[in-house]
């Protein structure tokens, strides 16, 4: 499918007059044409009388919205050549398909709909693009070296330098929706068999109808070459709807581009300020005997050079085994007034079981705090235990500190704008 869009007129109608149900302005472009469906209420009309008769109600078009950008009427550029959209027809699929899991395989009940939209350029040749939820496959009529239809084996191939493939899916499927131009009967509910199987990417595909007495009437080969939606909207890009959509398309891209980004840095940011303690200011360490006896300890003067964040670090080091102690922490500002506190249970214990020597321990503990303003302040430190000898007690106070919630808040938050933009730009 050609990339090479260029603005051109429609093609030239053969026929134009208004639907005899509901008056709406008609135009036939094929010049075979034997029927029209209105696409706006969904009449079926004789297209060979003078008086375009209904000819039966179909489903309404509402009913059965396309799946995507196209619609009756559009032109697009394939392979250089101008074609405008002349039908649409929905069908059914129930089917067969295989699966293959850990050495099993076998097929699968499956339904599945799909649209098959018909295209005209200005020397009346069709072609035939197929879309479904997965995206959109080229359509051709082959004829085949080695014709079958449906194995017994469930393995074909259609020439002679193809090896036998597995048949991927067999049934039926049926028409439950159709709107344009056609030049055979349209009947909801036609119904036709198929088997497909597949070569690397490209589908091959046998197609036959049956008659009232369940014989054979009609047999045809088709290949599916998939389409990649790019080059779809781009063939269909001299249409405003579709450059619409379009541009609609690369603003949610840019949308995601920016969220992208912004969560990205902020998982960054987050990473970063969980794993760094900030800038030191003030070490030393405390004899935890000091502390014994309901004694307190002052330490300091710590200087803090200006008003911000703040991490106060304890580290309990050379703890004996099977111990535990209660520590505590005042902050005091130049007047003795506390303005923050920090309290922890360290514990260290340590045993045998059935699984071998097992260890638990708690022996850090830190509390990131706001200071309104810079000057001196001191730590009262206080100890409860009932052991002694209880090691020495690491006191680690640190600037700079990045506050990690606000940076997983800001992440949650960006991921609304991210799921978003990336369902909406590429649905659009």
């Amino acid at each position: 499918m050609s990339a090479a869009i260029k603005t051109q007129d429609r093609l030239a109608s053969v026929k134009q007059f208004n639907c005899t149900n509901c008056g709406a302005a008609l135009e036939v472009l094929n010049p075979r044409a034997r029927e029209i469906s209105c696409q706006y209420c969904g009449s079926l009309l004789d297209v060979t009388s003078e008086e375009h008769q209904i000819l039966r109600a179909l489903v309404p078009p509402k009913k059965h919205p396309p799946m995507s950008f196209i619609r009756l009427g559009q032109t697009a550029v394939i392979d250089g050549q101008q074609h405008q959209v002349i039908a649409r027809t929905r069908w059914r699929m129930k089917y067969k398909e295989y699966w293959y899991e850990e050495g099993e395989s076998g097929y699968s009940d499956e339904v599945w709909v799909y649209d098959e939209w018909l295209l005209m350029n200005q020397d009346f040749t069709y072609f035939y693009l197929v879309e479904d939820r997965e995206g959109f496959h080229q359509v051709e009529e082959i004829i085949p070296e080695t014709p079958s239809l449906l194995p017994k084996d469930r393995r074909m191939r259609f020439y002679n330098n193809q090896r036998k493939q597995i048949v991927r899916e067999y049934g039926q499927a049926s028409v439950i929706f159709f709107e344009g131009e056609s030049n055979y009967r349209i009947q909801l509910g036609d119904t036709i068999k198929f088997a497909m199987f597949q070569e690397r990417r490209i589908k091959y595909q046998a197609e036959w109808r049956l008659d009232k007495q369940g014989e054979i009437k009609e047999v045809e080969f088709f290949k599916e070459v998939p389409l990649s939606r790019r080059k779809v909207q781009e063939a269909f890009s001299s249409n405003a709807e579709v450059q619409t959509l379009m541009q609609r398309e690369a603003d949610w891209k840019f949308v995601f581009r920016v969220a992208q980004f912004t969560f990205i840095a902020l998982l960054l940011m987050a990473m970063y300020s969980m794993l760094s303690d900030g800038t030191p200011i003030f070490s030393q360490e405390v004899q935890a005997a000091t502390l014994a006896n309901d004694n307190t300890q002052v330490v300091g003067p710590i200087e803090i050079p200006e008003k911000g964040l703040y991490c106060l670090k304890i580290t309990a080091l050379g703890m004996p085994a099977n111990t535990e102690m209660n520590v505590g922490a005042y902050i005091l500002n130049q007047d003795s007034v506390a303005v923050n506190t920090l309290v922890q249970n360290f514990y260290y214990y340590t045993g045998t079981d059935s699984d071998g020597t097992w260890t638990e321990s708690d022996n850090v503990v830190s509390k990131v705090f706001r200071l309104s303003g810079g000057g001196t302040y001191y730590l009262q430190l206080y100890l409860d235990s009932q052991y002694t000898n209880m090691g020495t007690l690491r006191i680690e106070l640190n600037k700079g500190v990045w506050l990690t919630r606000y940076f997983i808040i800001g992440l949650v938050i960006c991921l609304i704008p991210l799921m978003v933009s990336w369902l909406k730009k590429g649905s659009a």
